[in-house]
């Protein structure tokens, strides 16, 4: 797998069950301190990330 085909994507879940993907990023300590910001403000939604790999595109 090539460099950068590696996302990590920031979740969230409200108050009613829903998911919603928030963002992606390309770093993984990045994505963590945007929903450590998010948890803190959140009142009845939960955040988490999770990672994703993209698969590599043919030439």
């Amino acid at each position: 797998m090539a460099a950068g085909n590696t996302q990590y994507v920031l979740w969230r879940k409200d108050g009613h069950g829903k998911v919603f993907v928030v963002t992606r990023f390309h770093s993984r300590q990045h994505a963590d301190r945007v929903c450590q910001s998010y948890q803190q403000r959140a009142h009845k939604q939960h955040y988490w990330v999770t990672m994703l790999r993209l698969r590599d595109t043919p030439p």
